[in-house]
């Protein structure tokens, strides 16, 4: 008995020895550089990274993040407040006061945001004690908007410290009253600066490849969404209920479950039925859900998957191609870092892919380029395919895709400024007290219209229609080039002819490449009715030239575009979105394979036994 049991702790031993390594493999992730162990960093501030990185201070200094926070001392001219009008909205009883006052810029200790859409300010009640007033002044309409944030004026729903200043300071120690920088500075990225600062330090004026090394490694240099979440996100801290993750520090895990939950997707108060965001600061929210943060997933979960489509894929593949741009310019010196793999890279399209981290005074919302040119970088095909792979610029543009049928530019798009990808995509929806774009790049389409909901993307510029219109015209055109599309594929799969006969093959070649174009552009047909009806009348001609019977053949009903494969090499995997802190599949086959060696051990160990008799026999 002794040495089953001992067999079988060796076995349950093994297994977890097996895990442990294969849980190592999979769990740890590899950053852009090598990244030291900073836990017992510490905060800066912004002074201190000024003194090597003057240039990059001086400018972020300008824009909305650095001004989130903004202390008034001797300089009022940063309030914009008119104090001329709301006197009734500024009214508060201050403590220690007789009787109630309208406020004034004599009383403001700190301004919260530079004005973009709207500023709110801080009192200081007593020293380390900070209450934000209940008004606000609207930059937009120019005037005072009352705020209700509790029952009472300064309560708990004011108070700053708990409920603004994870968000609004850099280096918070709430515990301690107190922070280090006001408004979004560089550690609130990069995250605590102090052992990056001294080695940066011990390695002199002349470092080697490898102090170099060590310096970029002791600093957080990443595109994870997770950074930005720290406060573009609604959820909360399961410990403290605190609305922003106090523990977080950039480089580390924001959604542990101990640490930070986002809002649920069916929350009312956070999300309209269409899946949009009801609240401000909810950009993370929106983007988790979308295929833009699983395009790497989706790309990983492909049989096609090739290097080359980490272009497109992989957001930490965009952002070291940009710091190996910075290597090419000599910005950055030392070893360049290598490009993420398919098996190294480990994000999706985040949000540095869209937006540098640093100013541009070239560019509106510190995006790496114009919207139009950022959404078809990779909204266009690709020759990495035999198939048309995503044509949507082709397909707005009315780009000539077979010879037969002259391209026809989209209505949208020839309109001198007309709308763009961001114009339906990023539509503006009422987030809180301020109309936001939206970031799951979802249209609020008019069918999904119900209840409570913002109004139709399509709504902002077709205002001559009712939405009962806008319903039919997207139905109406979607079900009728679905209907027609799988019709002539249909069609296409009975088409036979000799290998000798080339005029054949070329008209069945222009047919594939239409119906091709039309799956893969995916609106099916509302980003160009015209060209894609011209398209299918080609199409439908062609295939009756070569004897093809569509009589017989009715449509399907309406798939969407990309239920039709165009090939059997072309297949949509649909996935179902998974938080990259949960459970993902192959961790799912590791616990399984554990759990059937511990089983094995565990059977061992108390299986049936056979008594023997005294004379031995069993």
């Amino acid at each position: 008995m002794q040495r089953n049991a001992v067999w079988g702790v060796l076995i349950c031993g093994l297994s977890l020895t097996l895990f442990g390594v294969w849980f190592s493999f999979i769990a740890v992730p590899i950053p852009v550089q090598a990244q030291s162990d900073l836990s017992d960093a510490e905060y800066e501030g912004a002074d201190e990274c000024g003194s090597c990185h003057r240039n990059v201070v001086r400018e972020h200094g300008e824009t909305l993040h650095a001004l989130a926070l903004q202390e008034v001392g001797r300089d009022d001219s940063i309030i914009l407040g008119d104090f001329e009008q709301g006197e009734e909205e500024r009214t508060v009883q201050f403590p220690e006061e007789d009787a109630p006052r309208a406020f004034t810029a004599d009383d403001i200790a700190y301004v919260i945001g530079a004005g973009r859409y709207a500023q709110r300010y801080v009192f200081e009640i007593e020293r380390r004690q900070y209450a934000v007033f209940p008004a606000e002044w609207d930059t937009v309409a120019q005037t005072w908007r009352r705020i209700e944030l509790d029952t009472e004026w300064p309560g708990p729903g004011y108070d700053f410290l708990q409920n603004c200043a994870g968000c609004h300071t850099t280096g918070l120690e709430i515990d301690r009253e107190r922070w280090v920088d006001d408004g979004v500075w560089c550690e609130a990225c990069h995250g605590p600066a102090s052992l990056h600062i001294e080695v940066a330090r011990d390695a002199g004026r002349r470092p080697s490849d490898e102090d170099i090394a060590e310096i970029h490694g002791a600093i957080v240099v990443s595109p994870d969404a997770q950074i930005c979440a720290q406060c573009h996100s609604r959820g909360t801290d399961p410990e403290s209920g605190r609305m922003f993750p106090m523990g977080y520090r950039p480089g580390t895990d924001l959604l542990h479950d101990s640490l930070f939950v986002l809002a649920e997707e069916d929350d009312p108060v956070a999300f309209w039925a269409t899946g949009h965001a009801r609240q401000n600061n909810m950009q993370f929210n929106e983007w988790f859900n979308s295929a833009h943060a699983s395009a790497l997933d989706t790309l990983k979960a492909s049989n096609r998957a090739e290097a080359e489509c980490l272009t497109c894929h992989s957001g930490d593949f965009t952002f070291t191609s940009r710091v190996l741009e910075a290597y090419d310019e000599e910005v950055l010196t030392g070893v360049p870092p290598e490009l993420p793999t398919l098996d190294t890279a480990q994000f999706g399209i985040t949000c540095t892919v869209c937006h540098s981290g640093h100013p541009d005074d070239d560019v509106e919302f510190n995006l790496a380029d114009e919207p139009y040119a950022l959404c078809t970088a990779c909204h266009q095909s690709t020759p990495l395919f035999d198939t048309l792979h995503h044509p949507v610029k082709e397909m707005f543009e009315g780009q000539t895709i077979i010879d037969s049928v002259e391209g026809i530019p989209a209505v949208h798009h020839a309109e001198e400024g007309g709308p763009t990808c961001t114009t339906c995509h990023m539509s503006r929806v009422m987030a809180g007290l301020t109309e936001l774009a939206n970031h799951t790049w979802n249209p609020v389409l008019p069918e999904d219209i119900e209840g409570e909901a913002p109004p139709a993307s399509c709504e902002a510029c077709h205002t001559d229609l009712t939405t009962d219109d806008l319903v039919s015209l997207v139905r109406d055109t979607q079900q009728s080039v679905t209907g027609r599309l799988s019709l002539a594929r249909a069609r296409a799969s009975a088409v036979s002819f000799a290998e000798s006969d080339a005029e054949a093959a070329a008209r069945y070649a222009q047919v594939v490449a239409a119906l091709d174009f039309i799956q893969g552009d995916g609106s099916q047909g509302v980003h160009n009715y015209a060209y894609a009806d011209a398209l299918l009348d080609q199409a439908e001609g062609l295939l009756s030239e070569l004897s093809v019977p569509g009589a017989s053949l009715a449509p399907t009903e309406a798939p969407a575009p990309t239920a039709t494969p165009a090939n059997p090499e072309s297949i949509t995997v649909a996935l179902e979105r998974e938080a990259r802190t949960g459970v993902r599949p192959i961790t799912i086959a590791i616990l399984g394979t554990f759990g059937v060696v511990v089983l094995a051990g565990g059977a061992y160990i108390f299986r049936p036994r056979r008594r023997r008799t005294q004379d031995g026999e069993e």
